[in-house]
């Protein structure tokens, strides 16, 4: 997640009284190391203040690791049975429709999470590069895309978010973790496999330094 559409969202989140949010579903969460340290805005913006005002919070995500709550697969249909059994009243889906091959099915599965009145936070790139995680679809959606994707919920706002180049990404990560971009340069990655043909992050990233991110951004509420 970038660091204005971090700031966007949360200030949606923080308009609304627990009573419209809580409990609430974090899709697509990563571990805690992930939100306080790799990219600490996300728990700045998000997160932190919702725990102040004692909101229940779940951190969903494929991977096991400290902070993440309910593990497991949306692609695995009896998985999602289970997750829909809970009771929610909004979720958060931020940078997760472009790493599943069914975006539309996943996006019916969140709305069917919430109660009626309840609210989606979604966010997708609009424009960035390819990212694989471990896949990337490709999916860029623009605001009418990405809420055509969620039946029976109405747009309660929207915004095309520029998130800045590549370059001022760097700057500004470097304000909020100091020393991250030189661990993230002497860090070894892990070996392509033989025959791949992907260039590597860095690769992919570089011709994006002086060219602007966006991301889309939708606040939804389920009627």
């Amino acid at each position: 997640m970038l660091i204005p559409e971090a700031r966007w969202l949360g200030s949606k989140l923080h308009s609304l009284p627990n009573s419209a949010l809580c409990p609430l579903l974090n899709v697509g969460s990563q571990t805690r190391h992930f939100r306080e340290v790799e990219q600490p805005w996300i728990e700045h913006y998000l997160f932190a203040p919702l725990r102040n005002r004692q909101c229940r919070i779940l951190h969903l995500d494929l991977q096991q690791g400290e902070g993440i709550d309910i593990v497991g697969d949306l692609a695995d249909a009896q998985f999602r049975a289970r997750v829909q059994n809970e009771d929610f009243l909004s979720a958060i889906c931020s940078n997760l429709l472009e790493h599943v091959n069914n975006p539309r099915e996943v996006a019916h599965w969140l709305a069917s999470l919430v109660r009626p009145g309840g609210y989606l936070f979604v966010s997708c790139p609009y424009r960035f590069p390819y990212h694989p995680d471990p896949i990337d679809t490709m999916f860029r959606p623009n605001v009418a895309e990405l809420a055509g994707l969620f039946p029976n919920c109405q747009i309660v706002d929207q915004a095309i978010v520029n998130c800045g180049t590549y370059a001022t990404f760097l700057a500004t990560r470097e304000l909020w973790a100091p020393g991250a971009l030189c661990r993230s340069l002497m860090t070894r990655p892990a070996p392509a496999p033989q025959g791949d043909a992907q260039p590597s992050r860095s690769g992919r990233l570089f011709p994006w330094l002086f060219k602007s991110f966006r991301a889309t951004c939708l606040i939804l509420r389920k009627q």
